[in-house]
């Protein structure tokens, strides 16, 4: 079983799966609204479109450079830029989802998006609490999820759907639409629990969470919490606008916070 501690590489691990979520839910967003047909007629069902078939997923190398040249013109931000170096990036896309959905962390190393300061806790009375500076690490992702263009999002994701879908096929889900994991995987993320002061204790050498119940809690619940209340409100207000222009229904979500 794995220890649930403040492991700077998981917490980072997660960063980038929920950047991949909201850059995934962000391209079906934009296509929908765009394109979505007309309603049909109140007495008549609407009917099921044909599922397409999958396409054939081409070697990494290739698939890279495929995913560089469509997605480069998204946003204009240099983590976004470096990220797009990475290789597989059509198995991190999807594999970052589904880690989501599924509340289960990323196994993959991302060395490179690794914290460059510490995780610092302060006093706050007689105990210890996250600091501010602990959170701010993560501010540049909220960021790099809100620069994204819708525009140039819609046409990336016209072309590179057939793929993603395949790809989310191709983990052991076939027949089965993207929509899907994207919705359970917004769902995780509005449902996290928020926090303006998260008190945390020594475990050892390890920091932990004071509160056995958020210390219990799931890798996404956790890791939102580790990036702070102001990024984590940030990231649930993305989650329900997506939700809200899919038509997918979210429930509202743990959102009482404690000073």
């Amino acid at each position: 079983m794995q220890s649930r501690t403040f492991h700077s590489r998981s917490g980072w691990q997660w960063l980038l799966g929920l950047f991949a979520t909201a850059a995934v839910a962000l391209v079906v967003t934009t296509a929908l609204r765009k394109d979505a047909p007309a309603p049909a007629a109140a007495d008549q069902p609407a009917p099921k479109a044909a599922p397409e078939a999958d396409v054939a997923i081409p070697p990494a190398v290739d698939s890279d450079s495929r995913i560089r040249e469509i997605l480069s013109a998204l946003s204009p931000s240099q983590v976004f830029q470096r990220w797009l170096q990475e290789d597989e990036l059509l198995d991190r896309l999807v594999v970052s989802t589904v880690n989501i959905a599924e509340d289960a962390s990323p196994t993959r190393s991302l060395s490179f998006l690794r914290p460059s300061r510490r995780f610092t806790a302060t006093r706050s009375g007689t105990g210890m609490v996250m600091s501010a500076g602990s959170a701010a690490r993560y501010d540049v992702f909220v960021k790099v999820v809100s620069s994204l263009d819708d525009r140039q999002v819609a046409s990336a994701y016209r072309t590179l759907h057939p793929l993603l879908e395949s790809a989310y096929h191709a983990l052991g889900y076939p027949g089965r639409p993207l929509d899907e994991v994207v919705t359970r995987a917004l769902q995780r993320i509005v449902d996290a629990p928020i926090r303006d002061q998260v008190a945390v204790r020594r475990s050892g050498r390890l920091w932990v969470f004071a509160d056995p119940r958020l210390e219990s809690a799931g890798a996404v619940e956790k890791q939102l919490l580790r990036m702070g209340s102001r990024n984590t409100r940030l990231l649930q207000e993305e989650a329900r606008s997506i939700a809200g222009a899919l038509g997918l229904r979210l429930h509202g979500g743990l959102q009482a916070a404690t000073r």
